[in-house]
């Protein structure tokens, strides 16, 4: 296995953001994605096959060795995205305005 780095987009957004992937032997097994401007947890995702190996922690513990992250407010979370982060535990972002549907991030 191996753990890369590198910056781009959230899948073709034009948005910029830090990403953390881990390959198997050229195959994408995992891959975490965490914005450039708040450090927010954009999106980790682990290919069905290799999942339950604990490749979603590997890729939040590197990133989070490296600086700050931090995940999104629970209304933005999946239920599988709130179950990784009570999982592995670390701080939300802090809240900022928000104008989606139910989101009780309304605060600046």
């Amino acid at each position: 296995m191996e753990t890369t780095y590198r910056t781009g987009s959230y899948y073709g957004d034009n948005s910029t953001n830090h990403i953390w992937e881990t390959h198997d032997e050229g195959t994408l097994v995992a891959e975490l994605y965490v914005s450039t401007d708040r450090h927010e947890i954009m999106n980790i995702e682990v290919t069905e096959a290799y999942r339950g190996e604990g490749h979603a922690r590997h890729l939040y513990e590197t990133a989070s060795n490296q600086m700050d992250i931090y995940h999104a407010p629970a209304a933005h979370r999946s239920e599988e995205g709130n179950a990784f982060a009570e999982a592995v535990g670390g701080d939300t972002v802090a809240p900022y305005s928000c104008d989606c549907a139910g989101c009780d991030t309304q605060e600046g």
